[in-house]
């Protein structure tokens, strides 16, 4: 899979080599694009479960997966921007030896600086804060009356980026970009119960994104 992921990454920089001259544009944009993410931290199959009464919610090894990304701007100069990042992925977790399905959503708010280039791409740093929601499919489980429901993990983290950019029209742009993501999961609910975690749960991974945006 990492080879794959390399490939693309290769590829898409020899595409960003040939395109004309790249300008950060003032003004609003729109994008939807690829990504693929890791959650790491606590959820390597170790962490094991969460507690509360008769109530437990399981912690699984969470595989890397792909997902979508969709965004929205505004250029306030040549330089900076301000976005809002909204992504998604789906993935295949092991927990009590067995395979189940998680979902990973994340809202966030990015700053966005971009280097003056003359030269073909542009590359740029971004920063920002985020909310998170980790689903966990019949992750959680009453031991007392046997009842089984979805668990949802949720909680705030801080993104730490950097890619670069290049304009194929005045309006169309293709962004490739990595970013660190860093999570904790303070709150938890599952089939009866929900509360605050009493030790959050680090849940940081990466996401590597290849986008196209419009520029208005």
């Amino acid at each position: 899979m990492y080879r794959k992921i390399v490939f693309i990454l290769i590829a898409a920089v020899m595409v960003l080599t040939v395109v004309p001259d790249a300008e950060a544009k003032k003004g609003f944009y729109i994008g939807l694009g690829a990504t693929y993410n890791t959650i790491e931290g606590d959820f390597n199959g170790s962490a094991g479960i969460l507690q509360n009464g008769a109530e437990i919610i399981n912690l699984p090894d969470i595989k890397n997966d792909f997902g979508i990304d969709v965004l929205g701007g505004y250029g306030i100069n040549d330089q900076g921007a301000i976005e809002l990042n909204l992504m998604s992925s789906w993935h295949r977790g092991r927990w009590s030896g067995q395979l189940g399905d998680v979902s990973y959503t994340s809202f966030s708010v990015n700053g966005k600086y971009s280097f003056l280039s003359s030269s073909m791409v542009q590359p740029y740093l971004l920063f920002g804060i985020s909310g998170n929601s980790l689903l966990i499919n019949h992750g959680s489980r009453n031991t007392s009356t046997g009842e089984v429901g979805d668990a949802t993990l949720s909680g705030p983290g801080a993104n730490f980026g950097a890619g670069i950019d290049a304009y194929l029209t005045p309006h169309v742009s293709l962004t490739l970009g990595t970013m660190y993501r860093y999570v904790d999961y303070t709150d938890a609910s599952g089939v009866d119960h929900s509360g605050t975690i009493d030790d959050r749960l680090n849940g940081s991974g990466f996401s590597f994104m290849l986008t196209t945006a419009y520029h208005f």
